[in-house]
């Protein structure tokens, strides 16, 4: 990566450099000169799959943490300690402490790198040690393998259940110490979007942006003795591509050509994850059903290559677009039938697909309140349940997973439940919530008149009257809102 250093930012000058440099003057251990030792790394990355084979993941951790301090460039030590990682998870294994690490050897700030690594790969889905692995990753220097775990980090931080702004200014920090400018971007629209008035963040996200666009166009190296960019203005071919991988779309002709060489580079390198993403996402723009096909092969090889899950699940939501696409088409052809068999196929894949998910990610909500959503179109009332009752944690999701979950109440005959929660609901509701709060009153008046026929209460049947009476005044022609007002009547006057 270019230095940026002597271009001027304004008063985030800071994010123009790594921020973890210190003053050269300044004299320990940790600024004597790194020399990697692959050799001696190799070795361990080796102990490390001999533990991994034999469902020693604690150890694997332990041994590809130590061979990453000795060569922290060598990427089939991340790579490795990353799938050590997802499989130590999911076999609930236990979260290492810096004792265990104590034995790690090399420059010390390596070793605090791979340390920090460890014990974050060992309690996957925390958040702040992800932070501090991608913070250590900067402070050493090692921009390859920051740049390799900041996608990771800014995904675990995303679902974690405590992040706020401060979390996400640190992802956008720590990845800007490694030169990871698109993670650091979105990063910092994150945390635009939880304080859209902190003004500091948004000029940030510019700078960032200017600072990418610098990288990757190598002006400083296109700066003569001079001062002049000759050396850059000769190679207009190659600000015409930076400029078209820019929009990515291509803007002015150029789709074609970013594709073209998309596609080149993962020919040339398919376990690349840039290259799987970048090809993917262009396939996957392209919106016609040969383009989406591929697509989602291209995501696939790239699971299988580099073992992100992440590709892993743009296949299916690639492969779930697909199947709505082909249910669109078979009813405007006025076919019915084939279009509801369809349908049957979208659910069950569904089903399988949110499943696999959250068991990848059990704390991810959003995963969660997905399986939800899809158990309750199932009938499988139980798991629709648990589903919403956990997703209702999540401050973005409160409403929408409240309101399935009083219909879950609903549909096991447990009214009283139902209203509490919808008046929970409603009671919370703000304005990006949409016509959530119509859809809470109508299933609430729905509860309500069922209630007082069971119990023979005129004051609940009054209440949902009102309900009734005020989505009529507001939609007259909303669902069977006439048909509910008349059998409301003929309930209060039976009682």
């Amino acid at each position: 990566m270019c230095s940026l250093s002597s271009f001027d930012f304004g008063q985030n000058r800071l994010l123009a450099v790594p921020f973890f440099k210190r003053n050269k003057n300044d004299s320990s251990p940790e600024d004597a000169p790194f020399r990697p030792q692959p050799d001696k790394a190799r070795k361990w990355f080796d102990h490390a799959q001999t533990m991994m084979g034999g469902g020693q993941t604690g150890p694997a951790l332990i041994y590809y943490a130590t061979g990453i301090a000795l060569d922290p460039e060598n990427m089939d030590g991340h790579n490795g300690i990353l799938q050590a990682a997802i499989r130590h998870r999911n076999e609930k294994g236990k979260r290492l402490g810096k004792g265990d690490l104590k034995e790690l050897g090399g420059h010390p700030l390596m070793a605090k790198m791979a340390e920090a690594q460890a014990l974050w790969m060992s309690d996957l889905d925390n958040g702040p040690l992800a932070i501090k692995a991608l913070a250590a990753a900067a402070e050493a220097q090692q921009e390859a393998a920051g740049q390799f775990l900041a996608p990771h980090v800014l995904r675990i931080v995303k679902v974690w259940k405590k992040t706020g702004k401060k979390e996400l200014v640190a992802v956008m920090e720590g990845c800007t110490g490694v030169g990871a400018w698109d993670d650091a971007i979105t990063a910092g629209q994150l945390a635009k979007e939880l304080d859209p008035s902190d003004a500091k963040i948004d000029a940030s996200v510019k700078d960032l942006s200017a600072q990418r666009a610098m990288a990757q166009g190598g002006y400083e190296n296109a700066i003569g003795e001079d001062g002049s960019f000759r050396s850059f203005v000769k190679d207009m071919d190659k600000q015409r591509e930076l400029e078209e991988e820019e929009s990515i779309a291509g803007v002015g002709g150029g789709s074609d050509r970013v594709l073209d060489r998309a596609k080149k580079a993962f020919k040339e390198d398919a376990s690349s994850p840039e290259n799987i993403n970048k090809l993917g996402t262009l396939l996957r723009r392209q919106g016609d059903g040969a383009s989406l096909k591929t697509a989602e092969e291209v995501f696939m090889v790239g699971f299988k290559n580099t073992g992100e899950y992440r590709f892993r699940m743009s296949a299916g939501d690639i492969r779930m677009q697909r199947f709505k696409q082909r249910i669109r088409d078979l009813k405007a052809e006025g076919d019915d039938d084939k279009a509801t068999a369809i349908e049957a196929q979208l659910l069950a894949f569904e089903a399988k697909e949110y499943a696999e998910r959250a068991e990848q990610y059990p704390t991810d909500r959003q995963i969660r309140y997905h399986l939800g959503e899809v158990a309750l179109r199932q009938g499988d009332v139980d798991t629709a349940m648990g589903c919403f009752q956990k997703s209702k944690d999540e401050p973005r999701l409160r409403g929408k997973a409240g309101h399935l979950l009083g219909r879950c109440f609903a549909q096991e005959g447990w009214h009283a439940e139902a209203i509490a929660e919808y008046r929970e609901v409603l009671g919370k509701i703000d304005a990006t919530d949409g016509d959530l709060d119509l859809l809470v009153r109508y299933d609430m008046m729905v509860s309500l008149i069922e209630k007082a026929r069971n119990e023979s209460s005129e004051e609940l049947a009054r209440e949902a009257l009102e309900i009734c009476s005020s989505i009529a005044r507001k939609d007259i022609t909303y669902r069977d809102i006439r048909e509910r007002r008349h059998e409301i009547d003929a309930l209060v006057k039976s009682l």
